[in-house]
This record gives structure tokens, sequence and C-alpha cells, in this order.
């Protein structure tokens, strides 16, 4: 993994483009390269002559937290969570509010993630931290008009994630979800799509109330992502199903598309200007960071057990999708490409992946690559 942070007159002009509109539709160029922010480590395709890595220029120092030298930076708090707790203590309650509907079996459909099983909330983490870090004052950053907008993004983007995963659950047929069972298992098909749906209706209406027409751009581009990376992943051609930089905007479309972008609007709406250092900067954390925890996730799949994942573990090859760890591991064993391109449909096929994956650095790389 090699950080290239050369800057040529191309490359600042695709980040001036994608800056322009303050969204980031595709963020990688035709060459599997990213091209809206500069360092996203280079990989090559996993099909094909393997080439040299580019020379290490402006190498950016990387923290490795996952082996015993690895350490966090000084001041940095062991729990960030902790740092926005009582902003979003009301978070749950809130949203129920909110989703509350005349017809009963819409409404528990619909509160079914935001009652016992809220979830990490991390997406609204997100949001609450970037608010104090970008305001003038962070240890007093409680009250105020900015601060209302920022809790009233955070329910935002906690209902669009909730929503996508109530679509995700019944294309994917998946019988759980954050320990429990998926929507359309409680109920049906059809309830579970149309409370997906009544979730992103609530959330436009709420994105409305902020008054703030860059914010509403910027999300609802978001929405249009989600729907992007829906896509991509159930019409991938068979020619990119080994291809690393297909997975990875995949992932961006899936996941850092949300976090990226809310990002950006929480620091939009703390008073900076859409084109401001300040928020361009939080849509580039947002980006990385996106993108490292959907790796992670994709890691603990196969490394965490299904309690702590609250959903089957090896779901993904499961699914016939092959992620981070799987692409890594591909390189260096072979056998796991026949694998990929059947997409794991095979008697037996989930449990060699698993096998081969851990005879190789697979799944070390992809912590590496987060």
């Amino acid at each position: 993994v090699v950080m290239d942070t050369t800057l040529d007159t191309e490359a600042l002009q695709e980040r001036a483009n994608a800056h322009a509109v303050g969204l980031l539709q595709n963020p990688f160029s035709a060459d599997g390269y990213s091209g809206a922010f500069l360092g996203l480590p280079h990989h090559h395709k996993t099909s094909g002559p393997s080439k040299p890595p580019p020379p290490m220029i402006g190498l950016v120092p990387q923290l490795d937290p996952f082996t015993d030298g690895g350490r966090w930076p000084e001041g940095c708090p062991l729990d960030p969570f902790g740092l926005v707790k009582e902003d979003l203590a009301p978070l749950s309650d809130s949203i129920r509010e909110l989703v509350a509907t005349d017809h009963p079996v819409l409404s528990k459909a619909a509160e079914h993630f935001f009652a016992e099983r809220h979830g990490k909330r991390f997406r609204p983490t997100i949001v609450m931290l970037i608010g104090k870090a970008t305001a003038q004052d962070p240890d007093n950053h409680n009250s105020g008009d900015a601060y209302e907008k920022q809790g009233a993004l955070g329910q935002i983007t906690e209902l669009i994630h909730v929503a996508s995963l109530i679509h995700d659950d019944v294309l994917d047929e998946a019988d759980t979800r954050r320990g429990g069972s998926a929507v359309h298992k409680l109920y049906s098909n059809k309830v579970a799509v149309i409370a997906g749906d009544y979730l992103l209706a609530r959330a436009s209406v709420l994105l409305a109330r902020l008054q703030c027409t860059e914010v509403t751009e910027i999300m609802s581009t978001a929405l249009e992502s989600l729907v992007q990376g829906e896509i991509m992943q159930i019409r991938t051609a068979q020619a990119d199903l080994l291809d690393l930089m297909t997975y990875l905007r995949k992932s961006y479309h899936k996941t850092a598309s949300l976090i990226c972008d809310a990002a950006k609007a929480s620091a939009i709406l703390g008073g900076h200007g859409p084109d401001s250092d300040a928020a361009l900067a939080c849509e580039e954390y947002g980006f990385h960071l996106g993108l490292a925890y959907q790796i992670i996730d994709d890691v603990l799949d196969f490394t965490g057990a299904s309690e702590t994942l609250g959903k089957p573990a090896m779901a993904d090859v499961n699914l016939g999708l092959a992620t981070a760890p799987v692409l890594l591991a591909a390189e260096t064993q072979p056998q796991l490409r026949p694998l990929i391109l059947r997409k794991f449909k095979s008697p037996g096929d989930p449990a060699m992946t698993l096998q081969l994956v851990q005879k190789t650095d697979g799944v070390d790389r992809a912590r590496g690559l987060a």
C-alpha cells in the first residue's frame, strides 16, 4: 500500500471539479485511482500482469493501532462516542416521534430499529463530532441554531441509513439484522419496502425543514449514491468481480457517500461555506473514514462472531459478494478466483473461501488498506 501525494495539474483539476458542486459522484478516475481526493492507496487490479508499486513520494505517516507498536495520537479520546453521548441520548426517542403514523403495522415496522435494536449510531455520532470539531467553541457546543440543525442532520442520516438496511435485507433475502429478525421477516416484503420508503420520506421532510439549499442538495445526492451502489452490487460485470477498485467504488456509493456527505453538511450547518477549507476537509475526512469503515466491516465478516456482528458471519460470501479480504487473498491464492467468478454458488464454496483466505495475509492487508 503506497500513498502517492504528487499533485499534478490533471489531478488538481479533477479535485476542483468534484468540489465545484460539493458532491462526490465518482471519486475514482478511469484507471482505477482516486480522482476527487488524492491519497487513496494505490492498488493494482487482481487480474493481468503485476506491476511494481509507484515510488514512495510524500508518504503520509500511517497509524497502525492493530499492532503492539500502534498507538493513538496524544490527546485522542479512547472513546469518541463518549464525547457526544449526551447529544445523542434523545436520538432514538426523537426519531420514534418522527416516524409515528396512524397505521400500527407501518409504525411498528418503521420503529423496529429505533427501539431495542438502535445499533451503533455511528453516522449521527460523526455528524455531532464534526459539529463540535468545526465550532468556534467546541467545549460549549451544546445549544443554539447550528447545534439543533446538526442534531436534526444526525436524525436524517440515521433515517436514510436504516431505510437502506431495510431495503437491502429485502433484496438480499436476509433473515437477521442487528441481532434480531429483519423487518421483512417480521411482516412481509411489501411492508418492509413501504416502511423503508416511509423513513426516506420522513428524512426528506426533516431535510427540508433545515432550510439550507446546499445541505439539501448534498444529502439528496447521498440518496442517489446509495441507489447507484445497490445497482452496482446487483449488476457487477463478471470481468469486474476480481477488481478491487470496483469493490471500492461500490463501497463508496453504498457506505462512504452518506458518511462523506453528512460530514460536509454538518460543517456547513456550523456556518462554514460549501467551498471553505473546513467543509472540504470534513468531506475528505468522511470519504476516507467511510471507506475504512466498510473495509473493517468486511474484515469482521471473517473474524467476528455472529453475536458481535448482529448478522451471520461470512454473510457477504454467502450472498455471493467478494470483499477486500477475499480479493486481496485471491492475488496469492489463484484457487479463489473461480469461486469469486461463480459468486460462491457451488456447494462448499463459502467454507473453501474461508479456508483459503485464512492461508493468506488477505485479512491483514485489508486492515492495512483501511
